[in-house]
């Protein structure tokens, strides 16, 4: 058939077919997915035109046509394209600091694609800005098309010239009357070359280093500050004098502050409130965080739709800022209905129980952060959210609070090194949001089943332990725990003897506020000590045996941290008492008492300060002479005094030199952890730690505080892929005992989540 020019079909004719011509690389599946003229639909000239606009957009084509052919069957219409060339061949040229591989990684187009001017040219400018990266900020790529051997195919050139690599020689301020010169080149990641630093220079960076000053000066109140850069090179065309101009124009301090509008409560509270008063100085930053401060104020009290509008205005005269707070108080808002969203494991009640704010009472934004850092101490969740839905009343909304829920299975394993670099390992499979009614999942009603082994040189521990936080509905936790723990004897290790200890227990646990809490147990496990070494004291060879113990136990907290999991701020108070043998029967009787608590204080935004201490006390009774070897206090190792051996604080069997436990015992710490590394959003990847340990253990209780043992190091913990790692090294401040070395100690541990 021949092909009639597009002109002759008229208007409204049936098009029975549509075809692709001359498509060699782009498969014509793609072509007629574009086009919207389908077999069947009627000629329409509009329609055709911008097929043609949309085949052209694809970018694959030089040239687009629609051509009309007559069949039998009525009108085809056939879309004749012109591809371009296939880039057979690209060759790099000229390139030198970036090797070939790099290159073609960033010029992201390859061999075999149709040559796309608009590709081509963003791949050069990524090669330019990677250049640039790297100091080279003259470097010049140009692409070059030669015609290939094969047909409608071109070998691409990318043409390099990379030009001298740029180095910072000094970076020079002027100007500043206010802060000196070390103070703003802190601010600067635009280095000077020096030993151990390379000192390129990146124009993008010297960029974000002027803005960055400038934020500095407006957020101390130069809210004119002008800053620019001018560079010079050196004579060996290779350096660059960086020149920093900086113009701080006069200080913004507040003068009046009025507030406007004011009606529902004393002015004399919301000026408690703000920071920007008289005779501070006035920045966009400050002003910004007094405005949240204002609506967190009438938030708190339910008045959630409450508009602020700030009117600073500079007085010529006096060159201060008067600031006046355009208050409109809105209605009294109350909730309607709580609704949670996200939660696909998780059952409802297990987040509505967490929730201090119900239907019908006034929005409160305390209790709502309340209800969010509850949340997140559940561990079920990696995200939680609140926000507010209109309903048709405008003094009743509905709460909306979102969640996105965590991995609240963990699989663990981990150990230590003792000095003698004998290995402990340890297992863990923990299930914090289990459900026991729930088949197959066993997930969402929040309970926490864990199972643990530790198996190595001393240690063979078997504990399982079921909790379940609310029993019968009431806000009261019921836990039993199971376990077998065997500590086998090793006198590198500290364990002149073998002890095995079988037994469980059960718990109680009672909220009775959000911050204080406590509790009731009972445990009763036997106790059998055998295999003491052959040099040991009578009174240590006494111990051998088995021993029934029967002991209850009762404790109280207090706990207004953040988050219980990585804490960055609050305190955590215990206190705890047990009492085994007398009316509990069994075999020893004794009491303990315990107490201790932890403070973490956040400071110069990436850092906290975590301070720590533990102390106890035990004592027997009732005609029993010592406590017995396994209910002592023993220190030192992971957890305790960090950078001695295990258990080897405190005192030693006078014949063997084995760790015999003391009556008493404390153990402080001060650890300052840096966040070295945060994630895009903002969350800490890898922190390191400075840290001070302090403690003993004393044999009798009237011994108690005459010696301290001291150790120090470093710590790390990563956030990785597979899990939460820490490692520590600890060394020895203090002598330790006699024949034992002074050297660091390691420590870690691993765990992944499923």
């Amino acid at each position: 058939m021949l092909a009639a020019p597009a002109g002759w079909a008229a208007e409204g004719d049936r098009i029975a077919a549509v075809d692709v011509s001359g498509a060699r690389v782009v498969a014509k599946d793609t072509i007629l997915a574009k086009v919207q003229t389908k077999a069947g639909s009627p000629y329409q000239g509009a329609v055709i035109s911008e097929d043609i606009r949309r085949l052209f957009a694809l970018g694959y084509f030089t040239d687009v046509r629609a051509d009309v052919e007559e069949t039998p069957e009525g009108l085809k219409l056939i879309f004749v394209v012109a591809e371009k060339p296939v880039i057979d061949a690209i060759r790099i040229e000229g390139n030198r600091f970036l090797g070939h591989a790099r290159v073609l990684e960033l010029f992201a187009v390859k061999e075999g694609a149709l040559y796309d001017p608009r590709k081509v040219k963003e791949g050069i400018d990524l090669i330019k800005a990677e250049y640039a990266r790297k100091g080279f900020s003259e470097a010049a790529v140009v692409s070059r098309m030669e015609a290939s051997s094969a047909a409608n195919a071109t070998v691409l050139h990318l043409l390099v010239e990379e030009g001298p690599r740029m180095r910072i020689v000094q970076v020079l301020v002027e100007g500043n009357q206010v802060f000196p010169d070390r103070r703003i080149r802190k601010l600067l990641k635009t280095k000077r070359r020096v030993w151990f630093r390379s000192g390129v220079y990146n124009e993008q960076a010297l960029e974000e280093d002027l803005e960055r000053v400038k934020a500095f000066y407006r957020k101390n109140g130069y809210q004119d500050v002008a800053v620019t850069e001018e560079l010079l090179r050196d004579p060996s065309g290779r350096g660059l004098y960086v020149y920093l101009k900086i113009s701080e124009g006069l200080q913004h301090r507040i003068g009046r502050v009025a507030i406007d509008g004011m009606v529902l409560f004393p002015e004399r509270e919301l000026r408690q409130v703000i920071t920007l008063t008289p005779g501070s100085v006035f920045s966009t930053e400050a002003l910004q965080e007094d405005l949240k401060l204002i609506k967190q104020y009438y938030g708190d009290r339910g008045y959630i739709h409450t508009e602020v509008v700030p009117d600073p205005q500079l007085d010529q005269a006096t060159k201060r800022v008067n600031l006046t707070y355009h208050i409109a108080e809105r209605e009294l808002v109350s909730v309607r209905r709580v609704d949670v969203k996200g939660n696909l494991r998780t059952k409802d009640v297990v987040v509505r129980r967490e929730l201090r704010i119900y239907p019908g009472e006034p929005f409160d934004g305390a209790r709502i952060r309340k209800s969010v850092d509850r949340l997140y101490n559940l561990g079920f969740f990696e995200e939680v959210s609140v926000d507010t839905a209109p309903t048709e009343s405008p003094d009743k909304e509905d709460l909306v609070v979102q969640v996105k829920e965590a991995k609240t299975g963990s699989f663990s394993f981990g150990g230590g090194f003792s000095s003698v670099d004998r290995l402990v390992g340890l297992f863990e499979v923990e299930q914090r949001n289990f459900d026991w009614r729930n088949v197959p999942t066993f997930t969402g009603a929040g309970q926490d089943v864990r199972f643990r082994v530790e198996v190595g040189t001393v240690r063979r521990f078997f504990d399982l332990s079921f909790t379940e936080p609310w029993i019968f509905g009431h806000p009261v936790s019921f836990g039993v725990d199971l376990y077998n723990r065997t500590r086998l004897r090793s006198r590198n290790l500290g364990l002149g003897f073998e002890e095995e200890q079988r037994g469980g227990g059960i718990r109680l646990g009672k909220a009775f506020t959000d911050t204080v809490s406590g509790g009731l147990s009972y445990q009763l496990y036997r106790t059998a000590i055998s295999d003491v070494v052959e040099e040991a004291s009578a009174d240590l060879k006494a111990e051998q045996g088995r021993n029934t113990v029967s002991v209850a136990g009762t404790s109280v907290s207090v706990d207004t941290r953040n988050n219980r999991f990585d804490p960055t701020q609050g305190l955590f108070v215990f206190a705890s008492a047990d009492l085994a043998g007398g009316i509990f029967s069994a075999d020893k009787d004794f009491y303990r008492l315990q107490a201790g608590g932890s403070h973490y204080w956040p400071h110069f935004d990436r850092f906290v300060f975590e301070s720590r201490i533990r102390t106890g006390l035990v004592n027997a009774y009732g005609g029993l002479e010592e406590v017995p070897i396994f209910e002592r206090f023993f220190s030192g190792g992971s957890g305790t005094i960090r950078g001695f051996e295990e258990r080897r604080v405190g005192p030693r069997d006078p014949a063997s030199n084995d760790p015999i436990g003391g009556e008493a015992t404390v153990v402080m710490s001060a650890e300052e952890v840096m966040t070295l590394v945060k994630d895009e959003r903002g969350k800490p990847i890898i922190k390191g730690s400075v840290f001070l340990d302090v403690g003993d253990v004393w044999r009798r209780v009237s011994d108690y505080g005459e010696s301290l043992k001291t150790g120090a190091g470093l710590g790390a913990r990563v956030n990785t892929p597979i899990g939460p790692l820490r490692l520590d090294i600890g060394f020895p401040v203090s002598e330790p005992a006699e024949g034992e070395t002074r050297k660091p100690r390691f420590h870690f541990n691993i765990s992944r989540s499923f």
